[in-house]
């Protein structure tokens, strides 16, 4: 995880500095209202996840989640947001392929990067890719698929990395409801935003 991490970073900075900064079409990268997303998103997730499975918390190491919570999947999604959706998507428009083809293509490629190791997994993130997608075809708003990717990453992560101890605790029924009420919520704002964006972050 650690060297997934630091080689997502290097590519991301990479990317920044040497190929998006050519892109004159697009705005200046919006970290602010990345992590101010990111935030609001998080809020119904550890509401749920200390309700409901929080005790278990006590005996997991807790060093090793923060750091890939917090770092690993930051950079995890910066750099597949910024290369799958805008940069891969804004060439393809630029180049003047037909909509389903940018919308299937980079998907395909997203999955097939993750190396799948069985049909399911590569579907799941086919899907996951499709629905980055059409996010930013929609909305062209690179700050919300990198705020969405990353807290769908930290979900998935804590509900796999928890899961002996909240079954143990709990039950195994109880970190799958946990799961899917903070997947739900992070749906939720994600509509939210889209519909009222200027109202939900000040942003116009």
């Amino acid at each position: 995880m650690t060297a997934n991490s630091v080689g997502a970073m290097g590519i991301t900075l990479l990317h920044m500095r040497r190929k998006r900064r050519k892109m004159t079409t697009l705005p200046a990268m919006p970290w602010k209202r990345m992590f101010l997303l990111t935030g609001i998103m998080m809020i119904p997730v550890v509401s749920f996840t200390a309700v409901l499975t929080g005790k278990a918390f006590l005996q997991i190491p807790l060093t090793p989640w923060l750091i890939n919570c917090t770092w690993s999947f930051f950079w995890v999604a910066c750099c597949e947001e910024l290369l799958f959706r805008e940069f891969l998507i804004t060439r393809m428009q630029e180049a003047r392929i037909p909509a389903w083809v940018i919308l299937i293509l980079p998907a395909v490629m997203f999955s097939l990067c993750h190396r799948p190791e069985s049909l399911s997994l590569l579907l799941q993130r086919f899907v996951l890719g499709t629905c980055f997608g059409f996010l930013y075809l929609k909305k062209r708003d690179i700050a919300l698929c990198m705020a969405t990717h990353w807290v769908y990453n930290m979900i998935l992560y804590t509900f796999q990395y928890s899961l002996p101890d909240v079954t143990a605790l709990y039950s195994a029924s109880r970190a799958a409801l946990n799961v899917l009420l903070c997947m739900l919520s992070l749906l939720g704002i994600v509509v939210a935003y889209s519909i009222k964006k200027s109202k939900f972050v000040g942003y116009s």
